[in-house]
């Protein structure tokens, strides 16, 4: 998940309350399945921006085996797919496809590896660049997060002020109490997860064919990191996005906004009439991908213009006007609001800059 996500994460908690009773059943590691097309199944995180934060699924089934595509940030949640993908078909999974290196869609995919047997990993080559360097350590920096901040999170929930003398409302404290009451679960989670990097790469585009079915897999451009790829099911007109799409407000860590917005045109040019998102709902049309474009032109274009009149960066990234989309994004929900701005603006802002500073986007 990444301690900076982490950070994002613990701060967006304050919109949580209000949905605690109501939204907050059952384990943090549940999916809900639903079949999309014939053989065709996705797995939704409900609440996506419930801590901690973990990434959608999709599989294909054919009769000559299985494709997974995000098959599981945590072990728990991997194994809740192998067990839904048994329930189905006596198919074995051949393939597990990783969307990008973030830990949160596939710490726990190495257990289709132990499930089964000569399974391919499928990932972008930047995807394997980064996972078999020292950033995806960061794994390890996890184990036992909650434990180890356990004395904190039980102060605010107790008295509504941190150890900084920071106030937390109500909202807050429920947030942080459902993470206290998850945590040995949590951790334990954490404490299974693995790195797997892939041992199939590409850079472009790769076909899986897996009986009758051809799945396609297409890096579409920069969004979310440099290696993004989506799984596009042509036939039934379905794309698995990662990422690049999330809701119900978008990941802007590090995400050049120019560049995204050409990664979310080349998507609609797929003309898909359902996009499973790496986070939030399932997608039937093209009005959210829409608002995305529209927002990351809007930034990019505000950046562009500030820059070109003098203004320093710092002035600049203070300056960019968020206020068009906010309401089109939280649709003035308290609890979507502070998740926007904790993913979204805040480091939008930054990545807007740096975009155009010459450093990497990583």
């Amino acid at each position: 998940m990444g301690r900076i996500l982490v950070v994002a994460l613990l701060w967006a908690v304050s919109g949580q309350a209000a949905f605690a009773e109501d939204r907050f059943s059952g384990s943090p590691f549940d999916f809900t399945f639903e079949e999309l097309a014939p053989g065709v199944w996705a797995g939704v995180r409900p609440d996506g921006p419930r801590f901690p934060v973990m990434g959608n699924t999709l599989f294909v089934i054919s009769e000559d085996g299985v494709v997974v595509y995000d098959g599981g940030g945590m072990p728990a949640m991997a194994e809740q797919v192998i067990a839904k993908i048994r329930s189905l078909t006596d198919q074995p999974v051949t393939h597990v496809v990783t969307s990008h290196w973030h830990g949160d869609h596939n710490f726990g995919v190495f257990r289709f590896g132990e499930e089964f047997d000569n399974v391919q990993f499928v990932a972008h080559e930047f995807t394997a660049e980064v996972m078999n360097s020292s950033r995806i350590n960061y794994i390890d920096r996890e184990m036992g997060f909650v434990e180890q901040n356990f004395e904190e999170f039980n102060k605010i929930v107790e008295t509504g002020v941190d150890s900084q003398g920071n106030e937390h409302s109500e909202i807050d404290r429920a947030g942080y109490q459902d993470i206290i009451e998850n945590r040995k679960q949590i951790d334990y989670e954490f404490l299974r997860a693995k790195v797997t990097p892939p041992n199939v790469t590409f850079s472009d585009k790769y076909v899986i064919e897996s009986g009758s079915r051809k799945i396609a897999l297409l890096f579409l451009g920069h969004a979310n990191t440099e290696g993004d790829i989506v799984m596009w099911l042509p036939e039934e007109k379905i794309v698995a996005t990662g990422d690049i799409v999330v809701l119900p407000s978008p990941y802007a860590f590090n995400v050049p906004p120019r560049a995204w917005s050409q990664t979310l045109r080349n998507l609609n040019a797929l003309e898909y009439e359902i996009l499973v998102p790496g986070h939030g709902d399932i997608q039937r049309d093209t009005a959210y991908v829409d608002l995305l474009i529209e927002t990351s032109d809007s930034i990019a274009a505000q950046r562009d213009a500030m820059l070109a009149e003098g203004k320093t960066p710092e002035e600049v990234q203070e300056a960019l006007d968020f206020s068009a989309f906010e309401e089109r994004f939280t649709h003035g929900d308290e609890y979507i609001h502070n998740y926007y701005v904790g993913f979204f603006e805040r480091p939008f802002r930054a990545a807007a800059l740096k975009a155009v500073s010459g450093e990497r986007m990583v």
